[in-house]
């Protein structure tokens, strides 16, 4: 019986390249794949932030800024959702400013929400808490991803 060549029998060459292949997976397409996540958790969470803010279903409106003028709530809202909007958009292309931005926001937000009850501008479906406590976690997936490599070495080089 005769024996097959090295490369055709899985001998030292192919195993190298399989090493090889292994090895580019490891260190690249994990970086990439840890990238693609996090922007995923961006998309999520500026796609709930619209939803919510359509719907008003979001906890962070005050009934004192209606207390100035009627619309003064409204346009408080929507400036605060425009910044916020910044925020994510500074993060998906992975700016420094924009991560400390994003946790000074979560930091003011659970402060706020520790003196200010709930005051949605129609009572959210029940769905809508339970999701709102996942976008609680998202969030902290997001600061989390933001300080952990690799996402932050893209920071880091982004500047």
């Amino acid at each position: 019986m005769a024996h097959a060549h090295p490369r055709q029998a899985g001998g030292p060459v192919f195993w190298n390249k399989k090493a090889q292949k292994l090895i580019f997976h490891l260190y690249v397409v994990r970086v990439m794949s840890a990238v693609s996540i996090y922007r995923v958790l961006l998309l999520v969470r500026a796609g709930w932030l619209l939803l919510e803010w359509f719907f008003g279903w979001d906890a962070r409106r005050h009934v004192s800024f209606t207390f100035l003028h009627p619309y003064a709530s409204l346009f408080a809202h929507a400036v605060a959702e425009f910044i916020l909007l910044v925020i994510l958009t500074g993060l998906w292309f992975f700016r420094r400013w924009a991560r400390l931005l994003f946790v000074l926001a979560l930091a003011l937000s659970i402060i706020d929400s520790a003196f200010w009850p709930y005051h949605g501008l129609s009572l959210p479906p029940s769905v809508v808490f339970t999701i709102t406590w996942c976008v609680v976690m998202l969030n902290g997936a997001i600061v989390a991803m933001c300080f952990r490599p690799p996402v932050r070495d893209v920071f880091v080089i982004q500047g």
